[in-house]
């Protein structure tokens, strides 16, 4: 695939993000304010009874604890299978604050530095930069999505069934960087968000810790944090507590699904009432996608971090590293999706950091295409998190100009808990 066909998917997958409300049914505007849970529950339902989307579970925490927790709609609607506050999500691109804290994990075990170059632990990596004085990509480059490696629509492609193995990282970074190695920019002179990059920091990990990223991230985050249906694969329990993903038929995103290498006849279940419901599949790449889990689980990563990286006991991180990631290498976006989404925002090390007044938001959302979206939200100043999951992909861009899950968790961020 040449650089401009590559281009072309990246366009259309950032309308493909924009468009369930173009050409879908109009989705109600949200209210200036929720002014208690009557009325927030009241948005949610109106949203969740237009199937926009089919199911989707929220929970609230606030000063350590879960405050609110509940699931509306339908987590497989063909089968009447209800949400529910164990139903099983897919995380998409929620899961790079995750690859970013194996990261910070390993920096302080001494076993990398953040500033080291990614050639340091991945020899073959290659890439050609803007010029022989340009600054080698550091580990650093890729937290904060300033490497300049590009995110190529074909990644898309790189899905496996449900069952199957998860590529060896290092090669699967090896055959990616291959095909899309030349650099957008000078490292670290802006920003442009990279599921690529991601992907080889999966691979860092991989090379450093000596075992595969995924069961890395299960054995020293979640299974610690007592995250228990967290993962990257469905065994017998957590594949009967999983929600299917789903896209309205008749809309740009699932127009270009076909275009974004997702063959609908392989993935796509059965199509019932105008909506298509998808097979559960992987994405090869575990460091830029691929957990999947419970709103309550994600709860309990969201609330590590905001006390400072320990949650009942168990510390995944050091004050210090949190503070790091929240704190340091805040870097703009120069256009791209994150910028059209997202007024505002720069990303930081594994965390987006997005303006809310006055209030500071360390955040980040994530889609698949095959249906889910999510979101989650944290105010450290506050200890406040909002931690919201959909079975529907790219449902919709609201009045004010983010995603309804966006919409929903600000309804949420501005309510006494």
């Amino acid at each position: 695939m040449n650089t401009l066909q590559k281009a072309g998917r990246a366009s259309k997958y950032i309308l493909a993000t924009l468009g369930a409300t173009l050409f879908g049914a109009k989705l109600p505007k949200p209210p200036e304010h929720a002014n208690n849970i009557a009325d927030l529950e009241g948005y949610v339902n109106v949203l969740v009874g237009m199937s926009r989307p089919p199911g989707l579970s929220l929970v609230v925490v606030k000063d350590g604890h879960v405050v609110y927790n509940k699931s509306f709609g339908l987590a497989d609607s063909p089968n009447g299978i209800l949400a529910t506050p164990d139903t099983i999500y897919h995380w998409g691109s929620m899961t790079k604050p995750t690859t970013a804290t194996a990261i910070m994990q390993l920096q302080e075990r001494g076993a990398l530095s953040i500033d080291d170059p990614v050639k340091e632990y991945l020899p073959d990596f290659y890439v050609q930069y803007p010029s022989d004085s340009s600054e080698r990509i550091a580990i650093r480059h890729l937290l904060n999505h300033s490497s300049g490696i590009s995110d190529p629509g074909d990644m898309l492609e790189f899905v496996h069934d449900e069952g199957k193995p998860f590529p060896d990282q290092v090669e699967l970074t090896q055959r990616l960087i291959a095909n899309n190695n030349k650099l957008q920019f000078e490292p670290g002179t802006q920003a442009a968000y990279s599921n690529l990059g991601y992907t080889v920091l999966g691979a860092v990990v991989e090379a450093v810790a000596g075992q595969p990223h995924k069961d890395y991230a299960v054995e020293n985050i979640f299974r610690p944090l007592k995250m228990e249906h967290a993962g990257y694969v469905y065994n017998q329990e957590t594949g009967q507590l999983a929600a299917s993903g789903s896209q309205p038929n008749g809309t740009i995103s699932s127009a270009m699904l076909p275009m974004m290498g997702i063959d609908t006849d392989i993935w796509v279940r059965e199509s019932v009432n105008g909506r298509m419901w998808f097979k559960h599949g992987n994405a090869d790449f575990t460091g830029a996608a691929g957990v999947r889990s419970p709103t309550t689980d994600a709860a309990r990563f969201v609330m590590a971090f905001l006390n400072e990286g320990e949650l009942d006991g168990a510390r995944i991180l050091s004050p210090e590293s949190v503070a790091m990631m929240f704190n340091e290498d805040h870097v703009d976006p120069k256009g791209g999706q994150t910028a059209m989404l997202y007024k505002g925002v720069k990303h930081g090390l594994g965390w987006m950091i997005w303006p809310d007044g006055d209030r500071i938001r360390i955040m980040h959302p994530g889609s698949v295409p095959m249906g889910f979206s999510a979101t989650m939200q944290l105010y450290p100043a506050e200890r406040l998190g909002i931690i919201i999951h959909g079975n529907e992909w790219a449902y919709g861009i609201n009045f004010r100009g983010a995603s309804i899950m966006d919409s929903i968790a600000q309804l949420a961020a501005n309510m006494e808990w």
